[in-house]
């Protein structure tokens, strides 16, 4: 079972054609008929409140959504209805699945590096140990960190990746390529330890559908591999998450797949505390922003010991995460399952193996 619109990318047309704008305002409608009289740009009213601009020629399109940027706000652009109906056609029902925001429309246009990457599956992943508390020299797991190029070759950070694609609405795609790459990258790199793969659940629509290219991928791995039991998938952004029902649907669809969860930035805000009784993941990773300097300060300390006797509690397993000082290691280290940081082992895309902060 799934959902073949999920695997389309839908990229802009670069026929000649008509692009009608629906501004919600009468305030952007006058700004924009005001804009095409200073720009000396072509612009009919076929309907009231509509207005219809012409694209001419290949790239015709991309040029007049890099004009429309220039000349109107961002709050304008995201007061407007878009959509381009190809020359020869005339607008209907069909075109309304192709409506988008203008700054939609002009974020996909900007988003062009990244089309290429998904287009081309060009997504590579480095990956950073988690280690036992105890024994930071063993290896208990290995993260997958996303990593991309532009087609040039100029390193895009992940921020600014997982930005353009929210912002040109192909957040679902970037993570959807996500999990399957770190999946097939973790299988040519030969990690036989346990995976954890970064999901979002905001760009998950219906998981019975948008999951299952996910679990197809891990059941064709080799049978020398490690099976569904030893991935891990990790809630991002867990503490902007508003709809918990919708995460437990994902959750449970994982653990019928028999997959573990694991719930991010614990320790963040409210939201992840308040998620970690109703989700009951089968591990919780504590927030850098309450890892860093914790063996010095006593209000870090109180509230890391409530966050791990409530894990315990509930049977879930603690990994502290962005680990960079000894400091910080020996205060942790027997309060917490598992460690993750620069300390023992900076992500690189050949799994690393963790140095111990005290060697013999």
């Amino acid at each position: 079972m799934g959902c073949p619109d999920c695997e389309r990318i839908d990229l802009l047309p670069a026929a000649s054609g008509t692009l009608y704008l629906a501004p919600v305002l009468a305030h952007t409608r006058a700004a924009l008929r005001q804009r095409m009289v200073d720009e000396q740009l072509p612009c009919a009213e076929p309907t009231s409140g509509i207005l219809a601009l012409p694209v001419a020629g290949t790239g015709g399109l991309g040029e007049m959504l890099v004009r429309l940027e220039q000349a109107l706000s961002s709050s304008e652009q995201a007061g407007c209805r878009a959509t381009f109906v190809p020359e020869g056609e005339n607008f209907g029902l069909g075109h309304l699945q192709d409506t988008h925001l203008l700054s939609t429309l002009i974020a996909r246009h900007n988003a062009r590096d990244l089309a290429a990457i998904l287009a081309n599956d060009a997504l590579d992943f480095h990956f950073q140990p988690i280690v036992l508390a105890s024994d930071p020299s063993e290896v208990f797991a290995y993260e997958a960190l996303v990593r991309a190029s532009t087609p040039a070759g100029d390193p895009i950070p992940p921020p600014e990746l997982f930005k353009t694609a929210r912002n040109a609405e192909l957040l679902f795609h970037l993570d959807r390529s996500a999990r399957i790459n770190a999946i097939r990258r973790a299988t040519e790199r030969r990690i036989g330890s346990r995976l954890f793969i970064n999901f979002n659940p905001t760009a998950i629509y219906d998981p019975a559908f948008c999951l299952e290219t996910t679990v197809r991928e891990i059941n064709s791995r080799p049978a020398d591999r490690m099976g569904p039991s030893g991935f891990v998938f990790e809630v991002i952004e867990s503490d902007q998450v508003t709809d918990i029902e919708h995460l437990s649907r994902i959750v449970e669809r994982y653990r019928r797949a028999g997959f573990q969860v694991a719930l991010d930035d614990l320790g963040a805000g409210y939201a992840s505390l308040n998620m970690l009784s109703q989700l009951r993941p089968d591990y919780v990773k504590i927030d850098r922003e309450l890892v860093s300097g914790i063996s010095g300060d006593i209000y870090q300390q109180k509230i890391l010991d409530k966050i791990v006797e409530l894990a315990r509690d509930l049977d879930i397993q603690v990994v502290a995460e962005g680990i960079e000082t000894v400091d910080e290691w020996r205060w942790l280290k027997d309060r917490v399952d598992y460690c993750q940081g620069y300390l023992f082992a900076r992500p690189a895309a050949e799994p690393p193996l963790p140095q111990h902060p005290e060697p013999a």
